[in-house]
């Protein structure tokens, strides 16, 4: 597995998740709720065969995939992601993945999008940016609504991604 912690596409925004040689998902630290469940049958389109593909080259031949995209659907929102497997000594394969992240930021959206990565409240990013703790949590409903982000692990993934942090 060759995995470079210099690399800017790095751990910052990597998620994993471990399938057994079936290609069932058996360990999903960040999402529990995944286990016993195939990875393309999240997939969308086209995206669904590709993913599994890559998955039986992984898992039955024992090749590493990667990396490749896929865009999956989560809470009816489609989500693209990067995709990168390694066959483990065991028979599982290590799945890591990252968030694609499309469009552009305004300059406002940006420094938002670094102080909620680093854990300001919206309060605390009013204060600092001069502006009303609502416009604040506007600009924040709107970073979560432009970048699909439903978690708060999202705003450092999406500053990473941005060159914005880490």
């Amino acid at each position: 597995m060759r995995l470079d912690p210099n690399n800017p596409e790095g751990f910052a925004d990597t998620q994993t998740f471990v399938v057994d040689s079936e290609g069932t998902i058996v360990l999903h630290p960040r999402f529990p709720d995944v286990t016993n469940i195939k990875p393309w049958e999240l997939a969308v389109g086209p995206d669904k065969e590709k993913c599994r593909e890559h998955f039986v080259q992984a898992c039955m031949f024992r090749k590493e995939q990667g990396p490749f995209a896929v865009s999956i659907s989560n809470d009816n929102d489609i989500v693209p992601l990067k995709f990168h497997l390694f066959p483990l000594d065991n028979g599982q394969v290590l799945v890591l993945y990252t968030r694609v992240f499309t469009g552009s930021l305004t300059d406002r959206e940006r420094h938002v999008l670094v102080l909620v990565a680093g854990g300001a409240s919206a309060s605390q990013i009013a204060d600092t940016l001069g502006i009303s703790a609502s416009t604040a949590r506007d600009h924040i409903a709107n970073l979560k609504r432009k970048l699909h982000i439903q978690h708060a692990d999202g705003f450092r993934m999406a500053a990473h991604h941005f060159g914005l942090g880490g």
